[in-house]
């Protein structure tokens, strides 16, 4: 395991306090105290279906998943990149359970950081995984990862990732004008 900075910046942990609460509103939150940078899992669940008459006579349903892993990088190097990702799919990929109801499974990663090396952004944006089960039949998996640039707001996002990073943006950059004005907008 590698050696974490030993403070965290308050506007980190403004940030990440922010997404938390703003993520509890819809997933259930699960906060990771283990000394590593991973911070919370964060798990949403849904299921559509359509029926006649009474829920017995289903003619369709359809479940999406998605777990997302919120981590406070500070420095962002080549090695935690690869950290996030296996320690992701290691913790993810068992909770998939595809079905002839399962629609796909998103596992997402969300990363803060002060400052990064250019290489592990190259690396954070060339990360695929995508897992179909049963020729799309029975779903698929999709593995997701964004990095926000704490000074910046910049967003890093894997071709995957696309789809989350305008609510992302969005929510971080409130998050954090809210830190610099000293509370948080409405």
């Amino acid at each position: 395991m590698r050696k974490r900075r030993e403070t965290v910046s308050q506007l980190s942990q403004a940030v990440m306090q922010g997404l938390i609460k703003s993520y509890r509103a819809y997933y259930d939150v699960e906060e990771i105290h283990d000394g590593t940078p991973m911070k919370a899992l964060c798990a949403y669940h849904n299921r559509n279906s359509q029926y006649v008459l009474v829920k017995e006579a289903e003619l369709w349903a359809a479940e999406n998943h998605e777990y997302l892993y919120l981590w406070d990088a500070g420095c962002l190097d080549e090695e935690l990149v690869d950290e996030m990702v296996r320690r992701t799919l290691a913790d993810g990929e068992p909770r998939v359970r595809p079905h002839s109801q399962h629609m796909y499974t998103y596992l997402t990663v969300v990363t803060l950081y002060d400052s990064a090396r250019p290489e592990a952004l190259n690396k954070l944006k060339k990360q695929k995984r995508r897992r179909e089960y049963k020729l799309s039949l029975h779903g698929w998996m999709e593995f997701r990862i964004a990095a926000v640039d704490l000074s910046t707001g910049e967003l890093t996002v894997n071709r995957a990732g696309r789809a989350l990073a305008k609510d992302l943006k969005r929510l971080t950059d409130r998050v954090i004008s809210a830190n610099h004005l000293g509370e948080e907008k409405k």
